[in-house]
């Protein structure tokens, strides 16, 4: 079969066609599809309408639910650009529409560009669903097998299934003001890890709380990954006096880790080192962690959280 011309408007997606062998076969992505290091060569499709970022989470989370929730889109696609592009293949999700842009403005979009390519929606809510993502994939750009060999490789890195002994509560939080406890296919990446996932039940969507809830009841171990969200960009954000305020009345036992968030919150090969970061951590091995992760602090001088 001729090598096909593929759109991605998914990180996740981005990062699975790479690590199926094709990456050669992107031909656009999303500004926010940035692994590996080669998709920065590739033409932007898809941007955000607007540029806040580096604002505080309690701002962005403003201004987010602001725009969902009077209809609009967060993002923008250049149907000039996929009109020229002319893609064989678009991977897109319709799961979140913070994440990415939804089906229905794929389909407006490809209609306006007059391009016709085969739109793949990945929307796993599960880790299992995850993996088999890696198929759909592979076959929809005629590799049936790479997808299988990713599927085995991915699950040959995760540790041994855990005992049914007591496992320690563990709290995986995407956002910090407020914080969300994260779901979906994190409690499985959880309890994966030999951990007990404190908030939404496995492939549940992510529930808002607020730091004096979690401090009532607190995790013995506290994972801050925030979505979109590096290791740097999370410290940047403890430094805000109130988020650092509440988040040193929580102190689990076995600590509060940074972590990068695509272990986390991007459906990809990737969640595969998000379980073994939980594994090591519950053992108490952080000689090396299997990922960009780091101990958090309270810098204060109080004691480590």
């Amino acid at each position: 079969m001729e090598p096909r011309r593929v759109v991605s408007v998914l990180p996740s997606a981005t990062e699975i066609m790479y690590a199926l062998g094709h990456g050669s076969e992107l031909v656009g992505r999303s500004a926010e599809c940035d692994f590996p290091a080669e998709t920065y060569g590739l033409p932007v499709v898809m941007r955000p309408r607007t540029l806040y970022g580096d604002r505080p989470s309690r701002e962005i989370d403003r201004r987010v639910r602001e725009v969902r929730g009077s209809g609009r889109s967060l993002y923008t696609l250049d149907v000039g650009l996929l009109r020229r592009l002319r893609p064989d293949v678009l991977l897109t999700q319709d799961l979140c529409g913070v994440c990415s842009v939804t089906d229905e403005e794929v389909a407006e979009a490809c209609a306006q560009a007059g391009v016709r390519p085969e739109i793949v929606s990945l929307s796993p809510t599960r880790l299992s669903e995850v993996w088999s993502t890696f198929e759909r994939v592979s076959r929809a750009i005629g590799d049936p097998a790479a997808g299988r060999r990713l599927g085995a490789a991915v699950r040959a890195k995760l540790p041994p299934a855990p005992g049914t002994s007591t496992r320690p509560s563990v709290a995986v939080v995407e956002w910090l003001d407020p914080p969300i406890l994260s779901g979906l296919w994190t409690p499985d990446i959880i309890a994966a890890g030999g951990g007990s996932p404190l908030g939404p039940r496995p492939g549940a969507v992510a529930e808002r709380t607020t730091w004096e809830r979690i401090a009532d009841q607190p995790p013995e171990l506290l994972v801050l990954s925030p979505c979109s969200f590096p290791v740097e960009r999370t410290r940047r954000e403890l430094r805000d006096p109130e988020i650092l305020r509440r988040l040193s009345q929580v102190a689990p036992p076995k600590g509060v880790i940074l972590a990068d968030e695509a272990y986390f919150s991007r459906p990809g090969p990737r969640l595969a080192e998000g379980v073994r970061l939980i594994h090591a951590l519950l053992r108490g091995d952080t000689s090396s962690l299997p990922m960009p992760a780091e101990r958090w602090t309270d810098p204060r001088g109080g004691r480590a959280a």
